[in-house]
């Protein structure tokens, strides 16, 4: 038969305790840190959130530009047109995933104008058209379904065909 020590089972005891102490301790220690890794990841959530709506307005803003650049390519210009002068206004529309997108609200105008013609020509004329380089001031603007708002202003350079006979 072992033989019993009165001490050393009430040391064991007070062991017991502090285990279940340490056990607690580190528990909540791990809550905290999940919880602090939870709130971190919301927010990348949240930024990544609005990131990904300013580069939709942006892709909006584009598109505008693009559409804008299509009604230059179509325009036939009289030769009486001079710089300055506008040939219509920046396209808008609504995309189907709901980004919207048209003329810079900021802008003084929400027209195609004209910034210069040069007196280079670019193309062959002809007895109906002379070809010649026109610089145009596009400014666009294109909005997100969440809010996020993006411009572009881009200056473009073609070669344009000029009416000189009706």
């Amino acid at each position: 038969m072992p033989k019993h020590h009165p001490g050393v089972e009430d040391r064991r005891r007070r062991e017991g305790g502090a285990a279940l102490l340490v056990t607690m301790l580190l528990l909540t220690a791990m809550a905290l840190i999940g919880f602090a890794s939870l709130n971190t990841v919301m927010r990348e959530r949240e930024v990544t959130g609005f990131s990904s709506r300013s580069q939709t307005a942006l892709y909006g803003a584009d598109a505008a530009l693009a559409d804008s650049l299509d009604v230059l390519r179509d325009a036939l210009l009289p030769a009486s047109v001079l710089a300055g002068d506008c040939v219509g206004a920046v396209p808008s529309d609504t995309l189907p995933n709901g980004v919207s997108y048209g003329p810079d609200s900021t802008a003084p105008t929400n027209q195609l104008c004209m910034l210069a013609i040069s007196g280079e020509q670019c193309g062959a004329n002809s007895p109906e058209f002379q070809f010649l380089y026109t610089s145009w001031n596009l400014r666009t603007e294109g909005v997100a379904p969440g809010g996020a708002t993006a411009r572009v202003q881009a200056t473009a350079r073609r070669c344009h065909a000029f009416i000189t006979q009706y």
